[in-house]
């Protein structure tokens, strides 16, 4: 079947900002490549889903309607569908693939319920399914046990053709690297590395529809967030297997259109994205153990507002391990912002993936430092670009767990700038830090000043060495200032003032 003629009937090209024009031909051309990889079933399914949509869709709805039938692009649409760079039209249709009308009966989910060999006795399922996600459905259930006592509760189930259907896609993932990376050749584009970082996130989508793993990380959220009371982990119930999670009913709204629904003034809904940033950034980060727990897809869907006013991150099938080394690398590259050190930022984008090429990643270095004499402070807002730019421009490959961090970063910041544009999320990462410094320098006059078996993530003599190095970073701030001015100064200028 020939997609790429099929897109350009339907406009696709018109989904693409117009400040990536020279990138329209590669998206289609890709999605062109993936769709014609399918079975000929699927793509006769996807054909006449086309059809039925009749001659005068939209473009947006069009692929909204692809999306659906593909559950790893499903996943990528739920990432996009907060990117303020799209349109308004497209990212609307995306954020409709955050969760989807049920089409899935109650007969055929009762039938996955007993091949799952879970006991019905004392259970009564809702009349209908609650929603639908990439690959999975989630159906209301009460349980009345032998005292008369209720449970409201939720089996979140894998569908079988979702869960074949993504087992099938992953498959063509390394392939389609390869066939993006030759599209790149062919249309003269920047060639990135697609094939490697394609193949390690198709391990970490896997995880999708093993429901055992997100059940574990469940239980480590609820560990994390024990003593946070504006946050609320769903609890976990007996009725669970390697493709069914029960637990119990959130009673709430996707978190945008509870607040938008309760009328909350700038100042609250602000606290509250706050409190969003701390829950979900912040304490994660800085903590000392060895492992950290991030929700790894923290869309619009995903994140609820409970009746009792508490944030509730649901879906935690993929989460992000962060281990503390590179924690403390994301530190070295934060506190060589704060010191203008371009060597020192070069050397922790190192540790946190791998570099192609020395030389583009070095003036990664430089364009981080210039970034921060523009007016740019040095937080979680610059690490992403400079992560941003490193990637795209300085060679460097991040890790899979680090990728899927980058991106559960954004979906976050995006998701905290359509409930509260206001909200600052570096203050708030940057303040509980330095709360937890505070806690810390007590027991640091008798640490061993080299350690960093801190929740902070920096030893006392690198922080010594930070207080101590402040004059000479102003100096690198200045001098890189009057180095800017004398660059932007036209030539002719120059030449009179050496006359």
């Amino acid at each position: 079947m020939d997609w790429t003629a099929l897109f350009s009937n339907m406009e696709m090209n018109s989904l693409v900002p117009d400040c990536y024009a020279k990138w329209k031909p590669f998206v289609k051309g890709g999605l062109a490549w993936f769709l014609g990889q399918l079975s000929e079933e699927r793509q006769q399914e996807i054909l006449n889903d086309q059809l039925a949509l009749g001659p005068f869709a939209s473009a947006a709805l069009r692929l909204e309607s692809v999306l659906r039938r593909c559950p790893t692009l499903h996943k990528l649409g739920q990432i996009l569908a907060r990117d303020k760079r799209l349109s308004a039209e497209l990212r609307q249709s995306l954020q409709r693939l955050e969760s989807l009308p049920p089409r899935m009966s109650v007969d055929q989910i009762k039938a996955i319920l007993r091949r799952e060999k879970i006991d019905l006795s004392g259970i009564t399922l809702g009349e209908k399914p609650l929603a639908e996600a990439s690959v999975a459905v989630i159906m209301p259930f009460t349980f009345t046990d032998a005292a008369g006592r209720h449970i409201d509760g939720v089996f979140k189930i894998v569908r079988p053709e979702a869960e074949k259907a993504l087992e099938k896609e992953l498959e063509l993932w390394p392939d389609l690297g390869q066939a993006l990376e030759k599209i790149c050749d062919e249309l003269d584009l920047p060639k990135l590395e697609f094939a490697g970082p394609l193949s390690e996130a198709a391990l970490l989508v896997a995880d999708e529809v093993r429901l055992d793993r997100e059940q574990t990380h469940l239980r480590r959220a609820t560990e994390l967030y024990r003593d946070v009371p504006e946050v609320a982990i769903p609890k976990l119930l007996p009725w669970c297997t390697a493709r069914v999670t029960a637990m119990t009913l959130v009673k709430g709204k996707p978190i945008a259109e509870a607040l938008n629904s309760a009328g909350f003034d700038k100042a609250q809904r602000t606290r509250i994205a706050e409190k969003l940033v701390d829950g979900l950034i912040a304490r994660p980060f800085w903590m000392s153990e060895t492992w950290a727990i991030f929700h790894g897809d923290p869309h619009g869907g995903n994140i609820f507002f409970d009746e009792d006013g508490k944030i509730v991150p649901l879906d935690w099938s993929l989460a992000v391990e962060l281990p503390k080394h590179d924690r403390v690398a994301i530190l070295q590259l934060l506190m060589g912002g704060l010191r203008m050190d371009e060597k020192a930022i070069v050397r922790a984008l190192g540790e946190l993936g791998i570099s192609s090429d020395d030389e583009k990643l070095a003036k990664t270095g430089q364009w981080a430092v210039a970034a921060i004499r523009k007016g740019n402070f040095p937080g979680f807002d610059w690490c992403l670009t400079v992560f941003d730019n490193a990637v795209e421009f300085g060679g460097l490959r991040l890790r899979a767990e680090l990728a899927l961090f980058r991106k559960a970063l954004f979906a976050l910041l995006a998701l905290v700038e359509d409930i509260a544009p206001k909200a600052s999320t570096d203050s708030v990462v940057v303040g509980a830090g330095l709360t937890r410094l505070a806690s810390e320098w007590p027991s640091r006059a008798f640490a061993n000043p080299f350690t960093r078996n801190w929740s902070t993530h920096v030893s006392t003599a690198e922080l010594m060495h930070l207080c101590t190095d402040m004059p000479l970073s102003a100096t690198r701030f200045w001098f890189g200032c009057w180095s800017d001015v004398l660059d932007a100064t036209p030539t002719s200028e120059k030449h009179q003032e050496q006359a």
